[in-house]
């Protein structure tokens, strides 16, 4: 029998899984074939803050909301801010009780919000657009520095035993942010094309987490080398359209716990096997995700459809 770490790699790498992982976000990880880690950090004086400097505020299915208000709206006060100590010992804290629980999982570490969530978060939505329309040089100059930091956790992150990382960003913080595909490639591919390299250097598996509205940069993520991306609201989205051009190219991590009723398990699973044919996963390329606040019976519900999900 395979291990539940195996299991993902094997979804992951398209080698015939023996089911379909399953991943929960929230506190019932007994089924979850994935366990992540947060290492994200609070200010150590005022949990309410990130140490970055902005106010944390948790989605009720799992992840970080990018604030829309700037930290520094002023480039003097970006001049002078200086970014949070790694402090490594109080990030990894956890890592002995992790491991205690982790058993033969997968192991995920999660930054949080990361690149241009970070970057969005202290220059506020409005300002973070102008700056790279209108002051690119001093964008590229502050996001490297953003991201440099957080790759500089990368071989710590690998040395942890983490097989896998997380970055989880928004590139149209606002729906009438002027960010388009033209724009991201010209202005933010290469930041985030050596980002990536460096982390799948340390041997990690890179996974992505963004809006819904960011689908069109999916097909470029998949070049760059990033192999999960998750996909929060399958059902809201055109996913026969993107699993037809990347099947085969990239795993999806899809969010299937709104599809999943307990009260009617058999259409419920009729609704997530329709997910996994259209994302066309069927040698692999597919994790049935669970949001935080799923129930108990949700779970073991999406737990026995996804033991149906055998590659061929």
């Amino acid at each position: 029998m395979l291990s539940r770490k195996a299991l993902v790699e094997r979804a992951i790498q398209f080698k015939n899984p023996d089911r379909a992982p399953v991943w929960t976000l929230g506190s019932h990880i007994g089924l979850s074939d994935i366990l992540t880690y947060d290492l994200s950090l609070s200010d150590p004086n005022d949990p309410r803050l990130s140490d970055w400097g902005f106010r944390r505020q948790r989605r009720l299915a799992g992840g970080w909301v990018v604030p829309q208000d700037p930290v520094l709206p002023d480039w003097r006060q970006v001049d002078a801010y200086h970014v949070p100590p790694l402090d490594l010992k109080r990030r990894f804290a956890r890592i002995e009780q992790a491991r205690r629980v982790c058993g033969d999982r997968y192991r995920l570490a999660r930054l949080g919000l990361s690149g241009y969530s970070i970057y969005s978060a202290l220059r506020g939505a409005v300002l973070s657009s102008e700056d790279y329309l209108r002051d690119t040089d001093r964008f590229l100059e502050f996001m490297m520095i953003i991201m440099d930091y957080e790759t500089s956790m990368f071989e710590m992150i690998a040395r942890m035993g983490f097989h896998g990382i997380e970055f989880t960003d928004n590139w149209r913080p606002t729906k009438d942010s002027r960010m388009t595909l033209s724009l991201w490639r010209r202005v933010m591919r290469d930041l985030y094309a050596k980002q990536i390299r460096l982390a799948r250097d340390q041997g990690l598996h890179v996974w992505f987490t963004l809006s819904m509205e960011d689908v069109e940069f999916f097909s470029d993520l998949c070049e760059l080398g990033v192999h999960v991306i998750r996909v929060e609201h399958p059902d809201q989205m055109e996913v026969a359209q993107f699993g037809r051009n990347l099947h085969g190219r990239i795993c999806f991590a899809a969010r299937v716990d709104e599809l999943y009723d307990p009260k009617e398990p058999e259409a419920s699973a009729r609704l997530i096997r329709n997910v996994y044919e259209c994302l066309g996963a069927l040698t692999g390329g597919f994790i049935a995700t669970v949001g935080a606040n799923a129930d108990s019976d949700t779970i073991r519900g999406i737990y026995d459809v996804a033991q149906t999900f055998k590659g061929l």
